[in-house]
C-alpha cells in the first residue's frame, strides 16, 4: 500500500470488543430441561461456602456451559457431559481458596472414588458427587469415559502443580495453560457426549488443529476470565490456588501495556488463529476424513464458539452481564 494511501485510512481508534468469531454458536435442543435439573442437582447439593454464592452459581448458567459447547451431544448422554464439565468447573474454585498442598490432598482424595476404586462418604458432597457422576459416565461408555478421566486429570494436577507459580515466559505460561484450562479434557468430553470412536492414526493426523485449539481456548479464556481472577487474587494474594497465571496479565508485564490494551492485542491473535484453523481444516479435509472424523472437526469449532459466546455473558466473568 502506498503511503499517501496508509495516511487516508482512520486514525488506530482501541475497541474492546473484537469482532465476531468465526465459529457456530448453537445449543442443545434439550437446554432448558437439561439445565432446570442440574441447577437444583447442584444447588441444593454442592457445599456452598454460603447462600450468597449458591445463589451466584445459578445466576452463572454454568451448567448451560456445555449445552452451548456440545449442542450435538446424544440425549442419552447430555446430562451426563454437563454434570463432569460443571464439576471441574466448581473443584477449580475450591483450589482456588486452597495451597498447593491442600489441593493436592483434596484431589488425591477424590481420585480413587472417581475411578470407582473406593466407596464415598454419603455425607461428604465432594466424595460422592465425584463418585456418582464418573460411575454413570463408566456405565456408558467405559472406553470413552477413560479419556475423559486422562483429560480430567491433566487438568486438575495443573491446577495444584508447583510449576504453575514458575512460567517465565509466554511459551511455558502456554502450554501449562492448556493443562489447567482444562483443553483436552472438554475435547474428550466432546467425544464421550457423542460416542465418537476416533483411530490414534486419525486424532495423530489432526494434531496441528489441536494445537491451534488449545491456542484459541486458552487465549479466550484468559481474556474473558481475567477480571474474575484479578478479583480473587485481590481477595487472597498470598493464597497458591488464586497465583495469576493468565495471558492478559503476561503480556501486559512484557510489554508495559494496561490491561484493556492487552486484553485487545490478544483478541488479534485470537481472530488471526480463527483464520489459520479455516485453512489447516480445509487443508485437512482435502485429504479426506472419516465420518467420525468430520464431525469431530465440526464439533470443535462449536465447542470454540459456544466457549466464546457464554464467557462473554456469564456472571462468572462478567459483573455486568452481556445480553
Amino acid at each position: 500500500m502506498q503511503v499517501a494511501a496508509l495516511r487516508k485510512q482512520p486514525a488506530y481508534q482501541p475497541e474492546d470488543i473484537p469482532p465476531p468469531t468465526i465459529f457456530p454458536i448453537k445449543c442443545h435442543p434439550k437446554v432448558d430441561e437439561v439445565c432446570a435439573e442440574l441447577d437444583d442437582y447442584f444447588y441444593k447439593n454442592w457445599p456452598w461456602k454460603d447462600e450468597a454464592a449458591g445463589q451466584k452459581f445459578l445466576r452463572s448458567e454454568i451448567n448451560r456451559w456445555a449445552c452451548l459447547a456440545l449442542p450435538n451431544a446424544r440425549d442419552d448422554r447430555i446430562y451426563d457431559a454437563v454434570r463432569v464439565n460443571t464439576l471441574l468447573f466448581l473443584l477449580d474454585d475450591v483450589a482456588e481458596d486452597l495451597s498447593i498442598t491442600e489441593g493436592q490432598a483434596l484431589y488425591k482424595r477424590l481420585t480413587p472414588l472417581a475411578l470407582g476404586k473406593t466407596l464415598p462418604n454419603r455425607s461428604d458432597p465432594y466424595e460422592w458427587m465425584t463418585y456418582d457422576i464418573w460411575t454413570s459416565m463408566r456405565a456408558a461408555d467405559a472406553e470413552l469415559t477413560e479419556v475423559v478421566w486422562q483429560g480430567a486429570l491433566l487438568c486438575i494436577m495443573a491446577q495444584v502443580d508447583e510449576a504453575r507459580t514458575k512460567c517465565p515466559d509466554m511459551g511455558s505460561l502456554l502450554k501449562h495453560r492448556a493443562k489447567e484450562a482444562g483443553i483436552a479434557f472438554v475435547a474428550a468430553v466432546l467425544r464421550f457426549s457423542q460416542s465418537l470412536h476416533l483411530s490414534p492414526s486419525d486424532l495423530s493426523s489432526i494434531e496441528p488443529v489441536h494445537t491451534l485449539y488449545a491456542l484459541l481456548g486458552v487465549t479466550v479464556n484468559d481474556v474473558l476470565s481475567f477480571d474474575k481472577e484479578l478479583r480473587a487474587y485481590n481477595r487472597a494474594p498470598t493464597t497458591e490456588g488464586a497465583h495469576m497465571l493468565n495471558m492478559t496479565l503476561a503480556l501486559a508485564n512484557d510489554t508495559g501495556l494496561p490491561y484493556p490494551a492487552s486484553k485487545r492485542v490478544l483478541w488479534v491473535m485470537v481472530r488471526e488463529w480463527e483464520g489459520q484453523w479455516k485453512e489447516l481444516v480445509r487443508e485437512r479435509r482435502k485429504k479426506g476424513v472419516s465420518g467420525e472424523l468430520g464431525v469431530y472437526l465440526e464439533g470443535l469449532e462449536l465447542v470454540l464458539g459456544g466457549n466464546e459466546w457464554w464467557s462473554w455473558r456469564t456472571e462468572r466473568y462478567q459483573e455486568t452481564k452481556l445480553v
